[in-house]
């Protein structure tokens, strides 16, 4: 259940990442197309029906997280990774054996800055977790009947026509 001061927290997260993405040197095109992308996702997570069909399955009927970026994490990292050219941004993972949260953690590496970006960073930040981004490695997309396409479907972005025409792909 979010709380007013859950929700501020989560308002004030999201324009961190705004103002990260102000300020690590992309072109005009590139940071208007990163901070619309940014918008959309951040306020997807706050609807419990995208929650409930991304997070509900046969074993569990769990959908709140808790928090509502909670969860997000690899198919936002992913969506955001394509939309935005994949050469660029890569997907990067923390395992949850090296690091002190218990869980897995997908986030972005600017690849022309050397930046992390992390979508839903908040939710460690709110429990005064801080993820130790160098210690991750490149992640596999995994688009074959994935919930990253799920996700993007939802949002109705066509991540499968943007791969096929994008420059910065691998």
């Amino acid at each position: 259940m979010n709380t007013p001061a859950k929700k501020e927290f989560y308002e004030h997260a999201t324009r961190n990442l705004l103002t990260q993405l102000n300020n690590m040197g992309l072109g005009p095109d590139d940071k208007k197309k990163a901070m619309y992308y940014t918008m959309l996702f951040r306020e997807s997570f706050k609807y419990d029906e995208i929650k409930q069909y991304m997070f509900v399955n046969k074993k569990s009927k769990i959908w709140d997280l808790g928090y509502d970026s909670a969860g997000f994490c690899r198919i936002s990292s992913a969506a955001f990774s394509i939309v935005m050219g994949v050469k660029d941004w890569q997907l990067m993972c923390i395992d949850a054996q090296q690091w002190h949260a218990g869980a897995s953690h997908h986030y972005l590496k600017h690849m022309p800055s050397g930046q992390f970006f992390d979508l839903t960073y908040d939710q460690f930040a709110i429990e005064g977790l801080v993820v130790p981004y160098e210690l991750g490695t490149p992640a596999l997309y995994q688009l074959h009947n994935s919930d990253i396409l799920r996700f993007t479907d939802m949002l109705n972005i066509d991540v499968i026509n943007i791969l096929k025409h994008d420059p910065k792909r691998l």
